[in-house]
């Protein structure tokens, strides 16, 4: 059992160090934790009996370390239903209403508490029959409400199968071995934990690294992002200042040759010049705004305008292309909180990267959908697609699956991912080779961005302050 516990507080650990704001992850953490406790809780007996065999061992020193043992029986038989159930609320948090859900951590801790008061016998861990009147309840509840979960898009439907495999079968098959079986007198079952735990565990590393897990790699990748944006940010600012000087010059001087040159070619020869530096000074100039470090300057900003401006900007493109554009507002009146210029930017390069993927015609899909939760704008071409071994990497810097296009550095996706994720969003995208590309602009609740700011206002507050007291104090 010492494995089963190593490996179920690792999960715990990871889980909270790699996505700790998630309400779901934090509760799947401390069922990871609960389970691991159990896993002590045995380790203890093997312990205490080997204590009890020596000619050193006192009476109480053994009463201390029973009594350890049985505190940590109780979190783990009262922890386990109860951190299930409220993992699975805020895995599904459609399947319960939301005043219903705020009150749930409190309601849902009574059975538990009342446990505390439950006599026990000697013999037995935690009394099985009051246990199973509403944990076994807790379990089921909290699977139905798993399993009924309906995920629309391709990515979450994948990680919805991920998670199911991973933490269902662990958790079920130790309410069987844990909860049922002691009921019926079969007792001492939870030996058999080491079966499912390991294939569990299994899941979740594998998933982890190669689709991510409840949103944990998806931090680990917005951190990496992050760190190669500002390396970038920093190397492209050196090089713009390193050029434009010198690319000044050059202009300048081809300028002077062909206003003193007598001769018809070589005022031509002098104006190529001019050209190319003056499309070396765009390009450099392209590079340096997209790596720039996001400064933004959010407003309240309603949705549907602001899609449709940019909607109406890539029309005519549209037109000449062939590709025939369908519009859908699902809601009306979305308000988040956003950067409109930067955001209109991010837009727009999705919808000119939609058209670019369709030369030949095809159809482009704008939805836009929302509520009290957030908003999202779904823009899906019926293009080439992107090929599986890239879509991981399409929102990596200077990574482009279209080399061969003037001024394409590659950076438009990673600059659209950055600035929603500094926005408290994300930015999705889903693609089948042959099939098209989706792009998702996920945005937060208008609520949830405003009191997001203000925490971020109110740290920058304090760790000013902080600054002044030691400036003070020196």
């Amino acid at each position: 059992m010492t494995f089963v516990m190593a490996i179920l507080w690792m999960t715990s650990l990871l889980l909270l160090l790699t996505n700790r704001r998630s309400p779901a992850v934090r509760w799947l953490s401390l069922v990871a934790f609960c389970g691991g406790i159990g896993a002590l809780a045995s380790v203890m007996e093997s312990w205490i009996v080997a204590y009890e065999s020596s000619a050193a061992a006192l009476e109480t020193k053994v009463l201390l370390l029973r009594r350890l043992q049985r505190g940590c029986s109780w979190i783990s038989y009262y922890g386990l239903p109860y951190s299930y159930l409220l993992f699975a609320a805020g895995y599904h948090t459609e399947a319960i209403p939301r005043r219903v859900a705020k009150i749930l951590p409190y309601a849902a801790l009574i059975p538990p508490i009342i446990m505390l008061g439950v006599p026990i016998a000697d013999h037995l861990p935690v009394p099985y029959g009051p246990l199973a009147c509403w944990a076994i309840p807790y379990s089921v509840l909290g699977t139905l409400i798993i399993i009924t979960k309906r995920a629309t898009h391709p990515a979450e439907r994948r990680a919805h199968l991920i998670v199911t495999a991973a933490v269902l079968p662990a958790v079920l098959f130790a309410v069987a071995m844990n909860y049922i079986l002691p009921v019926l007198g079969v007792y001492r079952m939870w030996r058999y934990n080491v079966w499912s735990i390991p294939v569990g565990f299994g899941i979740f590393v594998v998933s982890l690294f190669k689709y991510g897990f409840l949103g944990v790699q998806l931090m680990i990748e917005r951190r990496r992002l992050d760190s190669s944006m500002r390396a970038i940010t920093s190397g492209t600012a050196m090089m713009n200042h390193a050029i434009k000087n010198d690319i000044a010059k050059i202009k300048l001087f081809a300028e002077h040759m062909g206003r003193s040159t007598a001769g018809a070619g070589n005022r031509e020869d002098a104006a190529v010049i001019v050209r190319a530096a003056e499309h070396i000074e765009a390009m450099i100039r392209s590079v340096h705004e997209r790596t720039q470090e996001l400064v933004l300057s959010p407003e309240v900003v309603n949705v549907e305008e602001l899609v449709r401006r940019q909607t109406e900007a890539v029309t005519v493109a549209a037109e000449a292309a062939g590709v025939h554009i369908i519009y859908q507002e699902e809601h009306a009146g979305i308000e988040v909180f956003a950067d409109v210029a930067q955001t209109e930017e991010a837009i727009h390069n999705v919808l000119r990267n939609a058209l670019e993927a369709m030369p030949r015609g095809g159809q482009l899909t704008i939805i836009v959908s929302g509520g009290k939760r957030g908003a999202m704008v779904a823009i899906r071409d019926t293009g080439s697609g992107i090929e599986r071994h890239n879509l991981l990497k399409v929102t990596e810097p200077f990574f482009t699956t279209k080399s061969g296009k003037e001024m394409n550095f590659g950076l438009g996706l990673a600059y659209s991912s950055q600035l929603m994720n500094r926005q408290g969003g994300e930015l999705r995208i889903a693609s089948e080779w042959g099939s098209g590309t989706e792009v998702t602009f996920s945005f937060p609740s208008l609520k949830r961005s405003i009191k997001r700011r203000q925490a971020a206002a109110a740290g920058k507050s304090a760790e000013k302050a902080r600054g002044c007291e030691e400036g003070v104090r020196q």
